[in-house]
C-alpha cells in the first residue's frame, strides 16, 4: 500500500509515508483507514516525499467530497503534508484553498515547518 498509517491514540497524532506513486483508490483508502481506526480528529503528519501523486482534476473534488462529508460525522485534525515537488506542493494547496472551511490542510517543504505547524508552534498566517 503505497500510505503506511502508523495511528498513536495515546496522543492523539496520525504519522503516515507515502511511497511509490499514489493514486486516487490510495488516498481513499487513507481516509476511510483513519475512519475506521477512529482517528480522523487526530493531527497527522503525512511525509510524502518518496511518493508521486497521480490525480485528475474529477479525483481531487471526489477527495474534497469525501473530506467534507467526513467532517459532518466528526471533525477532521489538523493535517500537515511534506511534498516531493512543485506539482505535489500545487496539488495540496489547492486541496488546502477546497476545504479550508472544512478543516487545516496544508503542503510544506521543509520538514521542521511542518511538525512546528502541526503542533501548532507556527505564526498564523506563516509562508510555508
Amino acid at each position: 500500500m503505497p500510505i503506511i498509517t502508523k495511528v498513536d491514540h495515546e496522543r492523539r497524532e496520525v504519522q503516515a509515508i507515502a511511497v511509490g506513486p499514489v493514486s486516487y483508490a490510495d488516498v481513499e483508502e487513507h481516509i476511510v483507514q483513519q475512519r475506521r481506526l477512529d482517528s480522523v480528529s487526530y493531527r497527522e503528519f503525512l511525509d510524502g516525499r518518496g511518493a508521486g501523486l497521480s490525480l485528475s482534476p474529477a479525483e481531487v473534488r471526489r477527495i474534497v467530497e469525501l473530506l467534507r462529508e467526513m467532517s459532518r460525522e466528526a471533525p477532521l485534525g489538523r493535517t500537515a503534508v511534506l511534498v516531493p515537488s512543485d506539482y505535489a506542493f500545487g496539488m495540496v494547496r489547492m486541496l488546502e484553498m477546497l476545504l479550508e472551511e472544512v478543516f487545516e490542510l496544508r503542503p510544506f517543504r521543509d520538514e521542521q515547518e511542518a511538525r512546528a505547524w502541526l503542533e501548532g508552534n507556527a505564526a498564523k498566517g506563516q509562508a510555508t
